[in-house]
């Protein structure tokens, strides 16, 4: 299931991808077909290395707060998690010097194409 998941969400993104990095995780065992239906290369991060799932780790958080655990994601619409979505790509982030996720994305894109 979150296989389909990705691979419905990443196809409609409309830029080139050439990887995907998993956490170490049952729900990404489908990381085959993804790769498939993608066309991309996919890659599992290290076990028991935190440094390299920093980014990861840190989305997880920032999802907890609107969506804290023992959440029945069952309830929760399809809108709570496309408003969610908006909410953390359109905030400043430090790393990116306080440009929201989607600007340096599309400040990317600029530059591929």
């Amino acid at each position: 299931m979150v296989g389909k998941v990705i691979v419905k969400k990443l196809s409609q993104v409309g830029y080139p991808m050439h990887t995907i990095t998993f956490d170490n995780d049952k729900g990404f065992a489908e990381h085959i077909n993804v790769a498939n239906k993608l066309n991309v290369k996919t890659y599992f991060t290290r076990p028991y290395t935190s440094q390299d799932k920093g980014t990861v780790e840190n989305r997880i958080g920032q999802l907890r707060r609107f969506f804290p655990k023992k959440t029945d994601l069952s309830i929760v619409t399809g809108e709570q998690v496309k408003s969610v979505e908006r909410l953390l790509n359109d905030r400043p982030v430090r790393k990116f010097n306080y440009k929201t996720p989607n600007q340096v994305l599309l400040e990317k894109i600029a530059l591929i194409t």
